[in-house]
């Protein structure tokens, strides 16, 4: 891509969540052509599906990008295998997991890479995140700033958060 796109990532993680969340950030800020121009809070969550686990650690970045959403889909695949993260049960437990929620305007349906993300209308823990860096935003399949789509949050996991500096203090 020729010019800069603004794509959203949530990031999650519950085995050691403030180490790898802080390395994933560092990860991040070296994708090429790329930048992170946004952080939210960090969001403690309730597990989901599988409960029996450690909460959540949940938040969301704005990366200003001239990478293509499936390079970006690359480089953030490439963060989570850095970070060891292994594929096991469905809402497991996790080192770390990266989802692009929105990459401009796009509207992706591909095996592998959906944009928008499917979740970020359904899960507090993405679209509460977005709504905090970017409310603004607007949400391609709805037209509509994503700050006016919360009444469309089917779980609601958040326990509570803190802001970024103070979470990286942990």
């Amino acid at each position: 891509m020729s010019q800069d796109s603004i794509a959203y990532v949530a990031i999650g993680s519950n085995i050691a969540p403030f180490r790898q969340i802080t390395r994933c950030l560092d990860l991040l800020h070296g994708i090429p052509a790329s930048g992170v121009c946004a952080e939210s809070s960090w969001y403690r969550t309730r597990p989901w599906g599988i409960e029996t686990q450690p909460d959540f650690i949940n938040l969301v970045v704005g990366l200003r990008t001239r990478l293509s959403p499936l390079g970006l889909l690359r480089e953030t695949q490439g963060i989570e295998v850095k970070l060891k993260r292994r594929r096991g049960p469905k809402n497991g437990p996790r080192t770390i997991d990266l989802d692009i929620l929105l990459f401009d305007q796009l509207i992706l349906k591909e095996s592998h890479l959906q944009v928008p993300h499917p979740g970020l209308l359904l899960r507090d823990f993405m679209l509460t995140p977005l709504i905090e860096i970017a409310p603004d935003a607007v949400h391609p399949e709805h037209g509509l700033p994503v700050s006016q789509l919360a009444g469309e949050i089917r779980y609601r996991q958040i326990i509570d958060r803190s802001p970024p500096a103070a979470a990286r203090d942990h």
